[in-house]
């Protein structure tokens, strides 16, 4: 016989599960049409779902950038490295160059959405080729490194932005050689489909539905 105590246990875990089951990811690709042509500007703002992230591109001064156009690359893979994403324009390779360039992202807006777990997937990375990421709150301004250096087995492969909501601002840096941001990802925050809450209704007022029971069968007897 299920008890009352058993009965809200039971409403509970499937109310859990119902959460997990409706969290989602959005993925941002940073090239969605495959083009090899200029921005036109430096920056640009990419959308899906109705959730926005922004790209600006810098040339580097000590850790301080001045606005640099941004470019859309699709070209052929080169020694099992991606070559699609997004880079810069007049740059080797249009690529992000060591020491002298980096693309940041300004995640504000999906943070203000409750946006977690974010991920980055970086491309063109051959052998002797890395990056690493940075975290500031000033648009501009590279800030902190965040994460360790990611060689040529994190190719076109997302790694987690460690901290990810500790700063606004995330950038990508070539430590070695040059590379291509292909997409980033974050985890929505869990809400629970209407259609996954209803059981739960039902249990629950099944649940009220025998303790009102319980309670008027107490009340004749006494």
């Amino acid at each position: 016989m299920l008890t009352r105590s058993r009965l809200s246990t039971i409403a509970c875990a499937v109310f859990f599960a119902a959460v997990a089951a409706a969290q989602a990811s959005i993925v941002w690709d940073l090239n969605p049409n495959d083009q090899n042509a200029p921005v036109g500007s430096s920056s640009h703002t990419f959308t899906n779902s109705g959730f926005s992230i922004t790209a600006y591109g810098f040339d580097n001064h000590a850790g301080i950038g001045t606005a640099h156009d941004l470019f859309f690359k699709h070209e052929n893979e080169i020694g099992g490295g991606v070559e699609t994403g997004l880079g810069l324009t007049n740059t080797p390779h249009n690529e992000i160059q060591p020491g002298l360039n980096f693309i940041q992202f300004d995640f504000t807006a999906a943070l203000a959405a409750g946006m977690m777990n974010g991920q980055i997937s970086v491309g063109s990375i051959q052998p002797g080729e890395s990056y690493t990421l940075f975290g500031s709150n000033a648009l501009g301004t590279l800030g902190t490194q965040v994460s360790g250096v990611f060689g040529s087995n994190f190719d076109d492969q997302f790694v987690s932005i460690p901290n990810f909501g500790q700063f606004l601002y995330y950038a990508v840096v070539s430590i070695s050689e040059d590379v291509l941001p292909v997409a980033i990802r974050a985890d929505l925050p869990a809400i629970p489909e209407m259609s996954s809450i209803l059981p739960v209704a039902m249990l629950l007022a099944l649940v009220f539905a025998i303790e009102a029971r319980r309670r008027q069968l107490s009340s004749k007897r006494s």
